[in-house]
């Protein structure tokens, strides 16, 4: 649109100024004070030669006006054929001083517009950076997203893992725990009945050993065959065997104790260990 219009500008102005040319040669300039002199008015030859050069500029201009559809140039054709020269001639130096400030104005309308097209250039290829800066981000951060939502999927299995081990843990320890209130309790019990079958044992031999200490031979000496009344000799042995049972069940209870407490203490942190990795 730019290049035609400058193009018919152009054409116009160089149809007036074909025109000026006509009108403003040193044969048109005398032949037009002839023309229009008062002392050469009768003169029909001169007046018919001006009036010839006038339709020929005239026609000139026309054409020009119906080629480039030109109502200011077919205006100043039609004026020219009426006009005195002095008005025409200054009508076309108006009209190509219009013609060149349109130009000029045109120009500036011109760079104004390409001034704002490069602008509007730049912020949309800067736009455009910044779209496809903001389009890598997403993508970015879709993929860290998805990421995420697998590490979570993962971190809450391993988290459901965890609480059922600490279930079975718990239940493992409350299994642990009754075998070793059961086991402390035959152990102190069977401390308790050996203990007390000890105890009349060891009364009853101490009995008896002081009355046979005391007691003296009374009547007639025993027949063949009968001797003193003496302690059991397998009776030491048996209290040893007994005595030696309480110390292994009072061992047993100890171990039990032990082992007890220092599954209570695994027990407790592996319980701590596993709520603060939940």
């Amino acid at each position: 649109e730019w290049e035609e219009r400058q193009k018919t500008r152009a054409d116009e102005m160089k149809a007036v100024s074909e025109a000026l040319a006509v009108l403003s040669g040193d044969d048109a300039h005398d032949l037009f004070t002839r023309t229009f002199n008062p002392s050469f008015l009768q003169r029909s030859s001169s007046s018919s030669s001006s009036s010839d050069r006038r339709s020929a500029a005239s026609a000139l201009l026309a054409r020009v006006a119906e080629r480039l559809h030109s109502p200011r140039l077919a205006t100043l054709a039609y004026n020219l054929k009426l006009d005195a020269f002095t008005r025409v001639k200054k009508a076309i130096d108006d009209m190509v001083t219009q013609l060149l400030k349109e130009q000029e104005d045109e120009v500036k309308h011109k760079d104004f517009c390409t001034g704002e097209f490069n602008t509007n250039q730049l912020q949309t290829e800067k736009k455009e950076r910044t779209k496809e800066d903001l389009l890598a981000s997403i993508e970015d951060l879709e993929m860290t997203i998805d990421e995420l939502a697998k590490a979570i999927d993962e971190l809450n299995a391993e988290i459901a893992e965890m609480q059922v081990q600490l279930k079975r843990a718990g239940e493992d320890r409350e299994k642990e725990n009754a075998e070793f209130q059961t086991t402390v309790a035959d152990q102190r019990e069977t401390q308790k009945l050996l203990t007390s079958a000890l105890s009349f044992l060891k009364d009853f031999y101490a009995k008896k050993t002081a009355l046979l200490q005391k007691q003296e031979p009374v009547g007639p000496p025993p027949p063949a065959g009968f001797e003193t009344y003496k302690n059991n000799a397998g009776s030491g042995g048996v209290m040893q065997l007994i005595q030696q049972i309480i110390a292994d069940a009072k061992a047993m209870e100890a171990e039990a104790i032990r082992s007890e407490e220092g599954a209570q203490k695994a027990y407790e942190d592996f319980v701590k260990e596993t709520n603060a990795s939940i």
